[in-house]
């Protein structure tokens, strides 16, 4: 079993946004996801009850061992202590005032012992010079991207996944799904 967290103190960075869709990514594998929801805002329960998800959200860690190959922590923003799972996913909108937070978090999460981070840039607005070098520099350094796209508001609309089959004729879905194929390799890829 893998266990990660998608961590960011910063509100609006797509935490839950890439929790549901990589767990949808790793059913498309046949693995066995579970989502635990920690954000009392609930987005990833708000999806769940939906109805359209093909793997489970929980909203705390259960007491039990549960079957599963995946445990993706949607954490909430600001929580300001680095998760103890030894896997983190921090994403970050290149916006200077959003990055700001993120690169605190990921010098100190970097410090913390046994810690490997998963860098994501998410929506990044490439007309906005700032943000287009803040991004490039990610990047350059080994950081995924997830581009700003309709198809995750399209999916939103109706509590789905990219991945479900009703998305299959979105305008850039392929894309999107393949930079979040991309993430989940490398979640699965770490020790």
């Amino acid at each position: 079993m893998k266990i990660t967290s998608i961590w960011n103190p910063k509100g609006g960075q797509g935490k839950s946004l890439l929790s549901i869709n990589i767990a949808a990514a790793a059913v498309e594998l046949g693995l066995t996801p579970v989502v635990i929801c920690q954000d009392p805002q609930g987005t990833s329960m708000l999806y769940y009850e939906g109805g359209n998800l093909p793997f489970i959200v929980l909203p705390e860690p259960p007491k039990k061992r549960i079957n599963a190959d995946l445990i993706l922590f949607d954490h909430q923003a600001s929580e300001l202590e680095i998760p103890d799972a030894n896997l983190l996913v921090m994403p970050t909108m290149p916006a200077r005032d959003q990055y700001a937070t993120w690169a605190n978090a990921y010098e100190r999460a970097k410090k913390a012992k046994g810690k490997k981070i998963i860098k994501v840039v998410t929506n990044c607005n490439y007309s906005r010079k700032e943000e287009a070098e803040i991004a490039q520099t990610l990047k350059q350094t080994g950081a995924f991207e997830v581009r700003a796209s309709g198809v995750f508001s399209k999916a939103a609309n109706d509590y789905y996944s990219i991945f479900h089959p009703k998305m299959n004729r979105a305008y850039k879905v392929r894309e999107r799904r393949q930079e979040i194929n991309a993430i989940l390799a490398a979640i699965l890829q770490e020790d």
